[in-house]
């Protein structure tokens, strides 16, 4: 039997999931735009780990911690030049590259999280929410993902 989610990724130091779960709108939304605008690709997320607070990414609690990440879409032309740039053997890339041809954007997020160098790719398919209802839900409420931008009444309103 596979032990909670929080206890292996823990224990292995495998924290992607859980980084995942946690920012799944924002990153399926990044998806679905750049698929509208720019055509398939892949989702490449930055993450940057709070090193000064935790020594380690396990002493991260994702549930309330706030970790710094920046999101973009790399179009299915530059990808294999992306990916060259973290020395990645030719092999992957070629896989890689195909897969961008295949995945439905309408159901799955190729994700590469890069944290320090170190990279991690995904693609995250059967997902619970699509990258579709992702982009319109952040849509919807995109107001509250932008809180420096908020009037400062409603701002006060919402506290």
């Amino acid at each position: 039997m596979r032990p909670r989610s929080e206890v292996w990724q823990g224990c292995s130091g495998y924290w992607q999931n859980q980084f995942i779960q946690e920012n799944l709108l924002p990153l399926g939304h990044a998806a679905w735009q750049g698929f509208m605008t720019q055509g398939r690709g892949m989702v490449v997320c930055n993450v940057m780990m709070p090193t000064a607070r935790y020594a380690n990414v396990e002493a991260v609690d994702w549930r309330i911690d706030i970790v710094d990440y920046t999101v973009r879409f790399v179009p299915s032309s530059h990808v294999s030049a992306y990916l060259q740039s973290f020395s990645l053997e030719a092999s992957l890339i070629e896989c890689l590259t195909d897969t961008v041809q295949i995945y439905d954007p309408e159901r799955a997020v190729l994700l590469l999280i890069n944290e320090n160098g170190r990279v991690d790719i995904n693609l995250l398919q059967n997902l619970k929410v699509s990258p579709v209802d992702c982009y319109q839900q952040v849509q919807r409420h995109w107001i509250e993902f932008q809180l420096d931008q908020i009037p400062g009444d409603l701002y006060e309103q919402r506290l």
